[in-house]
């Protein structure tokens, strides 16, 4: 509907009477509290507080886009946006079926399977996919406390996706595939972060693993002694519990281990294998989907989260 066709609705209303105007209140109701993007879309414009190409606080309204959205225009650089710049899902098109795509993620939905269920393209499938993602890979959890888990685990190196391949191709079956190491940690309260990293060295899993640790908790590894290594440089205190292969220790007082985190590793690799195949340049969105999915708000909609 347009602007003009719009008008002319609004106009029509000053005919209704009463009770057809308690009716038409309750459909509009009803409609808004079932439009999740819209909701989202118009929570995010309460709390516009900055412009997002300046940072400047002044700022005016300036019309509507074509969708009907508020526009603004910032006092400080003259350029106009909305709740939507600077977001994920700025400049995407066919707003209306975002939730239902989003629904389809929750499910696995496959991109083809997405695409023709949606009728649109399966490029445009593929692109709302790493757009909604873009924003939760973008929060991962900063802390982990208590008993915490760490390990490596590694995927096949991969170009699926990519224009261009940084290696001569190999012949199928010939040779070593190179791996891309992944670190891995949680906490027994089922708080999950990852980092796909360039080399499985000390350096790398120290940068992605000091961050994380907190005082008084307990970290368990395996006998990876860049992990007790890294240990002795923290500015605080924490307990190391490692499990060396070679004494057969699964478990340190009964409690101590890394199967938490093992047993999360082979469900993210199961699941990930009806994708055959993911290219490494888009592992991290795999890993925060998957773990997003696990996590206590997996009925959130991906619209919300991307925003």
């Amino acid at each position: 509907m347009n602007t003009e066709e719009f008008n002319e609705l609004t106009e029509e209303i000053n005919t209704l009477n009463f009770p057809q105007l308690k009716r038409l209140r309750h459909k509009i109701e009803s409609l808004i509290s079932s439009n999740q993007v819209g909701k989202a879309i118009a929570d995010k414009e309460e709390h516009i507080s900055h412009c997002p190409y300046c940072g400047s606080p002044e700022f005016t309204k300036h019309g509507t886009t074509a969708r009907g959205q508020q526009r603004y225009k910032c006092k400080g650089c003259s350029r106009t946006f909305n709740s939507l710049t600077g977001t994920p899902l700025a400049r995407l098109r066919m707003q209306g079926k975002w939730h239902q795509y989003s629904e389809g993620m929750w499910l696995t939905t496959k991109l083809r399977g997405a695409a023709k269920e949606l009728g649109v393209n399966v490029k445009t499938a593929w692109l709302w996919r790493h757009r909604l993602l873009a924003a939760p890979c973008k929060h991962k959890p900063s802390e982990l406390h208590g008993i915490i888990e760490a390990d490596e685990t590694f995927i096949n190196e991969s170009f699926k996706g990519s224009k261009k391949m940084l290696r001569e191709p190999r012949k199928r079956g010939g040779g070593d595939v190179p791996k891309v190491p992944i670190f891995l940690a949680l906490d027994r309260t089922g708080v999950v972060t990852h980092q796909v990293l360039e080399r499985d060295t000390k350096e790398q899993l120290k940068q992605a693993l000091i961050p994380v640790l907190t005082p008084q908790s307990v970290l368990c590894t395996d006998g990876n002694i860049s992990y007790k290594s890294i240990i002795e440089d923290l500015p605080f205190e924490i307990d190391h519990k490692r499990l060396i292969t070679l004494d057969k220790k699964r478990v340190i007082e009964g409690i101590y281990h890394i199967q938490t985190l093992n047993n999360w590793t082979m469900r993210w690799k199961a699941w990930l294998a009806q994708f055959r195949g993911v290219g490494t340049a888009y592992l991290d969105n795999y890993l925060t989907w998957f773990r997003q999915m696990e996590c206590a708000e997996q009925n959130e909609s991906w619209v919300v989260l991307a925003l």
